[in-house]
């Protein structure tokens, strides 16, 4: 189950909000606001993963909140505003709902924490086990959260663009990023990564299975596109035995 919270100062945008949730197994609503600083207060007091936030509110906008926040939980902006679409990405939020919005949207922008949790879940090292000796390992720095975070290369698992960000998959982590997946391309070693599909990026050595249309990595499923389909059976093909 994940702990939301709800911020809007519109009591019927709240509804809408509340009644798309209950519709939800895994959501559990926690609390509603009307005000960016009384959730504020509760997010210090309390550990909520999700946050459905308006931007345009009285005393603190949805976005100065997210800025005060030292370790923010996954937001889903709900706003009837478009023109902070990017400077709300920019903040790694999870999407960006315009109001009114539909179940179907709800769905979509839930089911991309949904899925997150469970990579996160599924990526989480086994309890007890002796940290990686990193020594003279190649690294990258990733912007995620306002700071810059190293990431072994060999701890990547595979990368996922969504929207105009990329998530990146770790054997420690889940990572967020304001990049496009073609310029995490350029930046990483090709005999290392390989172009799966237009919205993913798989470490060759991670890859566990394979087929015409899906290549596996731990417990992830990824679409094998048709277009990169030549290039990955290759590089794949030339382990074959």
């Amino acid at each position: 189950m994940l702990k939301c919270i709800i911020v809007d100062d519109e009591e019927m945008a709240i509804k809408v909000i509340a009644n798309h949730a209950a519709q939800v197994k895994e959501l559990t609503i926690a609390g509603t606001y009307n005000n960016a600083v009384a959730a504020f207060a509760v997010l210090q007091q309390q550990a909520i993963d999700l946050v459905f936030l308006d931007i345009q509110m009285p005393q603190m906008t949805g976005l100065t909140l997210i800025r005060s926040l030292s370790k923010p939980p996954h937001i889903i902006l709900t706003t009837a505003h478009r023109t902070f679409a990017l400077e709300s990405y920019d903040l790694n939020v999870i999407d960006y709902l315009l109001k009114p919005v539909s179940f179907e949207r709800f769905m979509q922008a839930t089911g991309k924490v949904l899925q997150l949790e469970k990579v996160q879940h599924e990526a989480a090292p086994i309890s007890g086990s002796p940290p990686a000796i990193t020594g003279e390992a190649p690294f990258i720095y990733i912007k995620s959260e306002r700071q810059f975070i190293k990431v072994l290369l060999d701890e990547i698992l595979y990368i996922e663009s969504i929207k105009n960000h990329i998530r990146i998959i770790t054997l420690k982590e889940v990572l967020i990023t304001l990049l496009p997946i073609s310029d995490m391309e350029e930046k990483l070693p090709p005999q290392r990564f390989v172009r799966i599909h237009r919205s993913y990026i798989a470490a060759v050595s991670k890859i566990a299975k394979f087929t015409h249309t899906t290549v596996t990595i731990g417990k992830s499923e990824l679409p094998l596109g048709e277009s990169y389909k030549t290039e990955v059976l290759k590089r794949l093909g030339q382990h074959l035995i």
